[in-house]
């Protein structure tokens, strides 16, 4: 089994996926909301200030740009999703998945290392 990838290697890449998911979630999510904020703040800008052409083009296009970044963030935060719905349906998923990685290890460990004496026959000599 050396050749092929260990149990726990799995495993520890499933829980490292469901971990570095939690935190990507909550990053999209934040990245959407400041993308959401400045569009309210070109807007604002459209609508109260006295703009000549140039700096209403130049707004649309960062008004542009902006909904372009937060439809890539969305599209993210959707993906991720239904992950979060799991992980909260399952809340002690990840605990368990820690302490089933750390059994699966010890055996692992144990087994690389493990040594047999013989009890009744001896050593032949050479």
């Amino acid at each position: 089994m050396d050749e092929e990838k260990r149990i726990s290697e799995t495993i520890s890449d499933f829980t490292k996926f469901l971990t570095d998911a939690k935190y990507s979630y909550a990053y999209m999510k934040e990245e959407m909301i400041k993308q959401d904020k400045i569009t309210q703040d070109i807007l604002h800008s459209l609508e109260l200030e006295e703009l000549k052409y140039k700096d209403r083009a130049r707004l649309a296009t960062r008004l542009a740009d902006s909904r372009k970044q937060r439809r890539i963030f969305k599209d993210a935060v959707e993906e991720l999703e239904p992950i979060m719905d799991f992980l909260e349906e399952n809340k002690k998923l990840l605990n368990s998945l820690g302490a089933l990685l750390g059994a699966v290890r010890k055996q692992e460990k144990y087994h690389s290392t493990r040594k047999y004496y013989p009890r009744i026959i001896e050593k032949e000599p050479i």
